[in-house]
């Protein structure tokens, strides 16, 4: 039971000891024990203000809407003038969801008393859940005007900030949170979960674990703790985080999924398998929850050697997120690389050969996903003059501030560029880059795998920089994509015809940054890289000029966190049963084969370019 942050007494409030009473009931969990001491309270004084609001606070904890909405609006009548009343009406339109009536209630509150932090920090509440984000901001900054020690009001603010993608302010609010209430478990939460998206995996994981002490049932934090002990190769922990989680709630679908994926020897497998594939075919699952559901028991199966239910569950995962994403707008993919090969033509980038900085420290790893740039990048990074900075959002996040017409997208970022900007965001490109590295690698790598896209601005930052192109057989990178959980703006992701689609226009835009950038392009072919992996490894070190170093061969030996999906592949020696994966999945998955029929011709000049110098 979540207790309401709102009952703080004025000091001339006549009721302290109802106050305390009502705390301590709440605070133990007895929701029934609460509202029997309001009641009592309202059969010496009918119109006690202050019981019937906090009665009101009582039922709609226990879920009785009707009766929270009536005690609060007695409230109200009964002390009109008083901010609190109102605040806490507005509170029970949200545990109902009715934001308008909040919103007004909040608003009242604050026209009543315009020093009332608690009301101006549940307007901006209300006001982030309407999207109205720029008045949420504004509420939410003058409840910290008049109180700067609100810490959730910092969490709510930094989780705005998080959806305006203002990261480094969000992480701050997080920290203050933390600061002004170091009891508060979620704040170190939330913090731990934007300092693993920027890849400090192992800050994270002590403020989760932190997180934890405070609150050992805070199912995010066990569920974040997870996914960090991936990120470290950890799979024992992560499944004993997952564990932790399905105890506290069976059906939390992110922590099953998760589960599945990773499970092999369990003494709690059969059951928790059992408990996903009921999840997975009933009718009454959400479908994001089916979605994750599907692809974690598409592994299990898959490692299992179970091909047709791993092809069944997949169907389902991809059914589900397809109805949460959407299909790929195709023409919008074919007039995007249209504008971009008309667009950044081999003069385009002669007439700005003076854009940029010198340097030539980044190497931009790209390709489809699951095309091994993971396995690229973990090659690289057992260099000892080579460092790995994981997937960047930097490059795409520069362009879309680089952008000078609004209406415009970011891949027209580098045709707006001016010399003087190209300056500054490629310094702060190489602010984020070097990030975490040690002092003065030679080269640090962005795997980014979309970065494909944003070549031409990449070019124009950094023209000495070096791109290593990653493919693979198409039948086998589309499967793989297929059967992972990317996120809903991959629209690509979850039908083959899609897939062979994106698949052949990404193609097409990368033969033309071969003769059109001014960057060098290696091509890397991942069935090379397993067959030969000496051979093109070194290919790769000589392509970034670096002496040859043997630790590369044993780079599943690396102790670095891998934040992708094929963080258990690298920590393996090489292996090739992934070379033709998608042939035991022809029975079951005939669409596939089908839909990559007209591919053959790109994969003949994509072999031929792995096999020549760039």
């Amino acid at each position: 039971m979540s207790v309401p942050t709102s009952f703080e007494p004025k000091p001339s409030d006549s009721s302290p000891s109802l106050l305390d009473a009502v705390m301590t009931a709440l605070e133990g969990q007895d929701g029934l024990a609460a509202k029997r001491i309001c009641q009592e309270r309202l059969n010496t004084d009918s119109n006690d203000p202050d019981a019937h609001r906090y009665l009101g606070q009582v039922h709609s904890l226990l879920g009785e809407n009707q009766s929270a909405l009536l005690a609060a609006q007695r409230s109200t009548n009964l002390a009109p003038q008083d901010p609190r009343t109102w605040s806490d009406l507005g509170r029970v339109h949200v545990r109902v969801r009715e934001w308008s009536q909040a919103i007004k209630c909040f608003a009242h509150a604050v026209d009543l008393d315009a020093s009332h932090a608690d009301s101006w920090h549940n307007l901006g509440t209300a006001l982030k859940k309407i999207d109205a984000r720029e008045r949420a901001f504004a509420a939410l900054k003058r409840a910290l005007q008049i109180d700067p020690t609100r810490a959730e009001t910092y969490l709510t603010l930094g989780n705005l900030l998080v959806e305006a993608e203002q990261l480094e302010d969000a992480i701050q609010c997080f920290q203050f949170a933390a600061t002004h209430d170091p009891t508060l478990a979620r704040a170190r939460s939330r913090l731990a979960q934007e300092l693993s998206q920027q890849g400090k995996v192992k800050q994270a994981e002590s403020l989760f674990r932190q997180s934890l002490g405070l609150d050992s049932d805070d199912v995010a934090s066990w569920f974040g703790l997870g996914r960090t002990m991936e990120d470290l190769g950890q799979a024992e922990a992560a499944l004993g985080c997952y564990r932790n989680v399905l105890r506290r709630q069976p059906g939390n679908g992110m922590a099953l999924g998760q589960y599945m994926s990773l499970v092999k020897d369990d003494e709690e497998e059969t059951m928790w398998q059992a408990h996903a594939q009921t999840a997975l075919e009933s009718v009454d699952t959400p479908d994001k929850a089916k979605s994750l559901l599907g692809y974690g028991l598409a592994k299990y199966h898959s490692r299992r050697k179970e091909y047709a239910q791993s092809a069944h569950a997949g169907r389902v995962a991809n059914a589900a997120r397809r109805q949460k994403s959407g299909v790929l707008d195709r023409a919008a993919l074919t007039a995007r690389i249209d504008h971009l090969i008309e667009t950044y033509t081999p003069d385009f980038f002669r007439q700005r050969g003076h854009f940029g900085v010198g340097t030539d420290q980044p190497v931009f790893i790209v390709g489809l996903p699951r095309s091994g740039t993971t396995l690229t990048e973990q090659i690289l990074s057992a260099h000892p003059q080579l460092h790995g900075a994981g997937e960047l959002p930097t490059l795409s996040r520069l362009a879309g501030w680089a952008l000078c017409d609004e209406d415009a997208v970011p891949w027209q970022a580098a045709a707006q560029l001016e010399e003087q900007s190209s300056l500054e965001h490629a310094h702060q490109y190489l602010e984020a880059l070097r990030v975490g590295a040690p002092p003065w690698p030679r080269r640090i790598s962005d795997k980014q795998p979309l970065n494909f896209f944003q070549l031409a601005f990449a070019a124009l930052l950094f023209p000495n920089a070096r791109v290593v192109y990653c493919h693979r057989e198409a039948r086998d990178n589309a499967l793989s994509i297929w059967l992972e959980n990317f996120n809903q703006d991959q629209r690509y992701a979850t039908d083959f015809d899609d897939l062979a689609f994106f698949t052949a226009e990404s193609r097409r835009l990368m033969q033309h940054w071969r003769t059109a950038l001014p960057l060098s392009v290696l091509s890397f072919k991942y069935e090379d890289t397993v067959a030969d992996l000496e051979g093109q490894a070194k290919r790769l070190i000589a392509f970034l000029d670096v002496p040859w170093d043997d630790r590369c061969l044993d780079f599943h030996q690396v102790e670095r966190a891998v934040q992708t999906p094929s963080r258990w592949q690298v920590r393996q020696p090489i292996y090739t049963k992934s070379v033709g994966r998608w042939k035991n999945y022809c029975e079951f998955l005939p669409e596939l084969d089908t839909a990559f029929a007209g591919l053959c011709d790109q994969e003949t000049v994509l072999t031929k370019l792995s096999h020549a110098e760039p």
